[in-house]
Formats: structure tokens, sequence, C-alpha cells
């Protein structure tokens, strides 16, 4: 995720720290922009099927838990248990 403004930067944290099911990429430290690397290095970690810097492992994590995300709103309890 790359956030540029307003609520972005909470939703980019909230789905890559708390919920893992995405990743933030790292902005430079000097001027607060994405780099090639930054952004390269994103992509890897999440679609990486081989073990490189146990980034398949994170990447695993996100697919995962990218798809428990999508199939919640599709739970039939999910409306009553508002009411």
């Amino acid at each position: 995720m790359i956030p540029h403004e307003g609520d972005q930067f909470f939703q980019a944290r909230l789905i890559g720290k708390i919920l893992k099911a995405g990743v933030e990429v790292e902005r430079d430290e000097e001027d607060g922009f994405f780099t090639r690397e930054s952004v390269c290095k994103a992509i890897k970690t999440v679609m990486e099927e081989e073990n490189y810097n146990n980034t398949a492992e994170v990447g695993r994590e996100n697919r995962a838990n990218r798809v428990k995300l999508r199939e919640l709103p599709f739970h039939k309890d999910l409306e009553s248990s508002y009411i």
C-alpha cells in the first residue's frame, strides 16, 4: 500500500501491521518519498513464493488473511450480529 493523504496512512498501517493483509511501502527517511527499491521490496514480499529472507512466509500469511477478509462481508450472521 502506498498512502498519500488523509486516512490512507491509518488504513495502510491497519491493513499492513494489525490485520497483516498487505504490506506498506517504506518511505525514504531523507525526503519522505517512495523509492523504486522500496516499492520493489514490498511487491516481492507479498508475491514471493520461494523462501528469500523469510518473505515467503509473510507473503503466504498476507494472502491467507486477505482471503479471510474478503469473505467477511458475506458471512450470513454478520448483519444480524449488529441488530
